[in-house]
């Protein structure tokens, strides 16, 4: 009999999860990481990364960044709206970069190669 049931319950428990992973996978992809750091964001946040691409026609820079602890975010890659088009300037894909983010939607006001 317990020969019969410890397959059952496997089977049964493989089910359930491969049912709730793709629920748990949508929901990460919608994260807001706006509301991830908890708070209005008033003071700049700084971290450190790589420049992954530049767009000068819509101001953003994607980065790949190390963990940025007052945000509660892990490392990643993402793309940010520059505050001044002139940041980008001397900035290059590949190059090793020093950053400040600040406001709710985490706009880089700060940009300095490492």
């Amino acid at each position: 009999m317990n020969k019969l049931i410890r397959p059952l319950l496997t089977a049964a428990t493989l089910v359930l999860a491969t049912q709730t992973l793709p629920v748990m996978a949508a929901e990460i992809q919608n994260m807001d990481m706006k509301s991830s750091s908890g708070q209005n964001q008033t003071k700049a946040v700084e971290g450190d990364g790589v420049v992954k691409a530049i767009d000068p026609q819509s101001q953003k820079i994607t980065l790949a960044h190390g963990p940025i602890e007052a945000l509660n975010w892990p490392a990643m890659q993402m793309a940010f709206k520059v505050a001044d088009p002139t940041l980008l300037e001397g900035i290059n894909v590949g190059d090793k970069v020093h950053f400040g983010l600040q406001g709710a939607d985490h706009v880089v006001t700060e940009l300095s190669k490492n």
